[in-house]
């Protein structure tokens, strides 16, 4: 227990007989110095009560000092009666020397302690206003109020809805009338009336409001008076600071939700635009190619009707990879995308993928160079197989006449590479990663096939479902051709990513060693 703890718990008692038990030591000092020299020690007594405790229990010390003096070193001895003006007056001395000084020593400790205090306060003004400009929403802000606050925690209770404040034991003081305006006031909508009103309902109910233009979202009750030294305008001007930050999380979650609400009109407007245009397209073509053979059937010869059915085959198979995107679109936006993974060799995957490219290879071709010694993949063979695809038709679309595209398959530290590189008008650098957003089409190059804009979007999604990675870079190949300079599509996908030890490939060593 600290020295200020016990001379406030025992304060009056040794106020009253602290002076007697020193006398002792007074006459000690008598027989060195001059009797005159005692009220010093009397005086150093008084103004160590007055530091630690207060100046009310000095004064009770020194008028009990006066006593002490009067009884053991001035005549007659025995009594408090005084006969000599000599002694009275150095009584009289002694007693008002140390009322001053222990007036005036209290004062400046209680100047120390404030200046204390409002250092202290100022620190967590800092804190505060450093943590404040950081918090993304109200819970944020509630939370460095109450972190703020916790030097304190014993005589002040935030009050929210989330939290359990009735079992505050400030709280659990108050009248259950009282409680149920507290509750009352929390369910409050500011209005102008209402904020007009604030100043009166928290003289009223003893509470600081904290909130923003539209609600209240919480109460603070303090004690102020069992704080010593509280600076009242730096607490306020903390609760300004909060109040200022719940209005701006306030107005950052209303842009959110408006910003939000402006993004799904636009893409719900772009996902109309898209079905409209890439459905009609080849549902146009279909029903002329069929519609043809249906009424001039008799006149055309076997090679004609091939064509036309090709065109209808080509025109459905088209259809169906719109749908496919627009489902697996659906799929991943809505965290529905399950994955089932098995071991698939790369080269696998590539050679299922040209043989689905193959209708669209007309005026364009696919090499593929893959490296033998690479490992097995633990993936959802399908997913990444459509993942290739998309990229592929998307780069044989933008790809001129007679050009090819490369397909190079790697490993590099835990990951194997896949990158497509093709020879067409290339991606801006500006445009790079808005090719992987939803309905995005290009505007530049020779686009002899139309899209969605999802293809880049879904193959984003797969990879990443996998703990991968999908990105743009040039065409190292033709950084020379400014026409079609290319571009090349980067796919990172880990090897062994976030597996069980069931789950080890059981060609790596890692597998055989422990199997060992």
């Amino acid at each position: 227990m600290k020295i200020e703890q016990v001379l406030r718990k025992f304060a009056y008692p040794i106020g009253i007989l602290f002076p007697w038990l020193l006398t002792p030591i007074a006459f000690l000092i008598t027989d060195y110095l001059p009797k005159t020299n005692v009220p010093l020690l009397y005086i150093v007594m008084v103004v160590f009560i007055a530091i630690n405790v207060t100046v009310e229990l000095a004064i009770i010390n020194a008028l009990s000092s006066f006593f002490a003096f009067s009884f053991f070193f001035a005549e007659p001895y025995g009594s408090i009666m005084i006969h000599q003006d000599e002694d009275l007056l150095t009584i009289l001395l002694f007693l008002l020397t140390s009322v001053i000084v222990g007036y005036m020593a209290t004062k400046h400790k209680q100047n120390v302690q404030k200046i204390r205090v409002r250092e202290f306060m100022t620190d967590i003004e800092l804190e505060l206003l450093e943590k404040l400009p950081k918090a993304l929403d109200t819970d944020d802000v509630i939370n460095a109020m109450r972190d703020a606050l916790e030097p304190w925690k014993e005589n002040c209770v935030l009050i929210t809805r989330d939290v359990n404040w009735a079992t505050h034991p400030m709280i659990r003081r108050m009248t259950h009338l009282r409680k149920t305006y507290l509750e009352e006031l929390l369910e409050l909508r500011i209005t102008p009336e209402i904020s007009l009103q604030i100043p009166e309902l928290e003289q009223e109910h003893d509470v600081f409001f904290l909130h923003n233009s539209q609600q209240v979202i919480g109460l603070l009750k303090i004690s102020i008076e069992n704080i010593q030294y509280l600076p009242k305008d730096i607490f306020l001007l903390l609760l300004h600071q909060v109040n200022i930050s719940l209005e701006r999380t306030r107005l950052s979650a209303d842009l959110e939700k408006e910003k939000i609400a402006k993004e799904n009109e636009l893409l719900r407007s772009a996902l109309l635009s898209s079905v409209s245009h890439d459905f009609r397209t080849p549902l146009t073509t279909m029903i002329g190619a069929t519609s043809t053979v249906i009424e001039f059937g008799e006149h055309l010869d076997k090679q004609q009707t091939r064509e036309l059915l090709d065109t209808v085959l080509e025109e459905a198979q088209r259809l169906n990879r719109y749908t496919q995107n627009l489902l697996d679109m659906t799929r991943l936006g809505f965290g529905q995308l399950q994955l089932e993974r098995d071991w698939v060799g790369v080269e696998e995957i590539i050679s299922v993928v040209k043989k689905r490219l193959k209708p669209l290879l007309i005026h364009n071709d696919v090499r593929a160079d893959i490296n033998p010694h690479l490992p097995s993949l633990y993936i959802q063979a399908a997913l990444i197989e459509q993942a290739l695809f998309n990229i592929i038709d998307n780069a044989i679309k933008f790809s001129p006449s007679g050009a090819y595209i490369e397909v190079t398959c790697v490993k590099e530290n835990d990951a194997i590479i896949i990158s497509v590189c093709d020879q067409g008008p290339g991606v801006p650098e500006g445009e790079r990663e808005k090719v992987f957003e939803r309905f995005h089409t290009a505007e530049k190059g020779d686009r002899r096939r139309s899209g969605s804009g999802l293809g880049l979007t879904i193959c984003r999604g797969m990879i990443m479902a996998h703990g991968g990675s999908v990105s743009i870079h040039p065409n190292p190949k033709r950084t020379a051709d400014r026409i079609n300079p290319g571009c090349c599509v980067r796919v990172e996908i880990p090897i062994e990513a976030n597996l069980g030890a069931s789950d080890k490939n059981p060609d790596s060593p890692s597998s055989h060693s422990a199997a060992e």
